[in-house]
């Protein structure tokens, strides 16, 4: 779902001060919205969305540890040009159903993706091919550093990968002891390719799904991400599965808008659009254990 990037056409003389807005995301950041990783010291306490020399968020998230659970975990790289890498996750746990099958299936009930998503104002399905994917046509809404609310709308294509996308589809993986200084080299030289999609911030040699989406009309100049969903079984409690679901997307704005205007709302709403996906989830995994206790009394009664 499309993460509500400011659409900031005509807004450099609108509000109080441009620069300080675009400050108020640089420090404000994502300093409560970053979770630790217990293997990663430091990780906590960002107050540049991962960008800056005291916030470290993981280059990548490995399978051997289970995010501490709470926030997801965000970190932004430079991209060429006006561009930015966005990388997002979050450790997803429920009782009873299969996690990793309720997040995909929340995640391609496109219909419905409006009811999920929180910054999504609007969602309309243009088409649609069922194990497939669609084509949507969306309307984000934030605000810009608490001073007014902007909305980018976009048009996406929408494809489904069951068993993971091709390797030739999606950028190098980092490995996982990669420093920080030379993922962000790394990062900030590689162009953008149209088709090639980011590094999925999970690197597991588990199974996994991945749903691409790519822009093919709307208010930005490249935006291209993917969603990937693993399960975790070594992270679940007894009774419960749990699954991680990334999300990393490279995105620039129309030549316009400075990104460094809108990184930080772009960042912050990818969180919160995990948390939401994460809650629905977990509420629909309750229901699911309350219907599956409910059928064992019918048919202990019998």
């Amino acid at each position: 779902p499309l993460p509500a990037a400011a659409e900031a056409a005509g807004s450099t003389g609108s509000s109080p001060s441009v620069g300080s807005a675009a400050a108020a995301f640089r420090d404000g950041g994502l300093s409560t919205a970053n979770a630790l990783v217990e293997a990663v010291e430091g990780a906590l306490g960002s107050t540049a969305l991962g960008r800056g020399d005291g916030a470290e968020s993981p280059v990548v998230l490995s399978d051997e540890i289970c995010l501490v659970p709470g926030k997801p975990v965000v970190r932004v790289e430079a991209a060429p040009g006006n561009a930015r890498r966005i990388f997002t996750g979050i450790d997803v746990v429920a009782l009873g159903c299969d996690v990793e099958e309720m997040v995909w299936a929340t995640l391609t009930d496109y219909q419905n993706l409006a009811k999920v998503v929180p910054n999504l104002v609007s969602n309309t399905v243009l088409s649609a091919e069922a194990h497939v994917g669609a084509r949507l046509q969306q309307v984000g809404a934030a605000r810009l550093g608490g001073v007014a609310t902007f909305t980018a709308q976009t048009t996406l294509d929408v494809r489904e990968y069951r068993h993971g996308l091709p390797p030739n589809m999606e950028a190098d993986h980092l490995d996982g002891q990669a420093e920080q200084a030379s993922a962000r080299e790394i990062g900030a030289a590689l162009p953008l390719r149209d088709g090639v999609f980011p590094r999925p911030y999970s690197i597991s040699s588990l199974p996994h799904r991945d749903i691409t989406m790519k822009a093919v009309g709307g208010d930005f100049r490249h935006y291209q991400g993917v969603w990937r969903m693993q399960s975790l079984p070594g992270c679940a409690p007894p009774g419960h599965t749990a699954m991680r679901l990334t999300y990393s997307v490279e995105l620039s704005p129309r030549a316009w808008v400075p990104i460094a205007l809108i990184e930080g709302n772009v960042a912050r709403t990818l969180g919160e659009n995990l948390e939401a996906i994460r809650d629905f989830v977990v509420e629909q995994g309750e229901c699911c254990q309350v219907e599956d206790e409910g059928r064992e009394e019918s048919d202990e009664a019998r």
